[in-house]
């Protein structure tokens, strides 16, 4: 009888052991799973968007996404796009046309992106505030803040992201983005990169 009690102790951690392995337990992997895959493209303020309602010249026409991150648009006055992905942004602008044109078919495109804005905090060459008119990654922003200070510790450079869900912290060790060890993630705009 005991025999058979530890044999079906040893049986259930031994399966549940096998559950926890198939749960990630690295919070980089979360930026690996992202890296190489383009995400969605999210509207900043400082964006310069195109929206084309087909037939309904005046109602189409470029805008800009305003610091409050709302554009302006006719007949329909205020919406709010920032954070919005194009396609949930169109919804948008379809449904709030509707009352004035039921058929409403819209286009909308980004004409300019805003820059990447990012933090650099900490012992960098350059630290502060930095832009980038394109994509940057973690191993270019470094490059931008003319790298390390004397005396950093570039094993522990922690990226922090605001989400949906709060503020996120990743440690990422330079050397290992170096050698492929970990990911090189591309950085949002409003990220924080910060080391001692």
């Amino acid at each position: 009888m005991r025999v058979m009690r530890v044999l079906v102790a040893v049986s259930l951690l031994t399966l549940l052991i096998g559950c926890i392995g198939g749960v990630s337990s690295r919070p980089l992997d979360e930026l690996e799973s992202a890296t190489g895959k383009a995400p969605d493209y999210r509207i900043r303020s400082g964006d310069t968007l195109n929206i084309q309602v087909w037939g309904e010249p005046e109602v189409s026409g470029e805008v800009f996404v305003r610091d409050d991150g709302k554009v302006s648009v006719k007949l329909i006055k205020e919406v709010h796009a920032q954070g919005l992905t194009i396609d949930e942004f169109t919804r948008q602008i379809t449904e709030d046309l509707k009352r004035f044109i039921p058929a409403a078919s819209v286009v909308v495109s980004v004409v300019q992106s805003a820059p990447v804005k990012y933090f650099l905090l900490g012992a960098f060459q350059r630290p502060g505030e930095h832009r980038s008119e394109g994509s940057v990654t973690f191993l270019q922003a470094i490059a931008t803040g003319g790298g390390f200070a004397p005396f950093a510790n570039p094993g522990r450079v922690t990226l922090i992201r605001k989400s949906p869900e709060g503020e996120k912290r990743y440690v990422l060790d330079y050397n290992d983005v170096i050698a492929g060890k970990e990911p090189n993630p591309q950085l949002q705009s409003g990220d924080v990169l910060a080391v001692e």
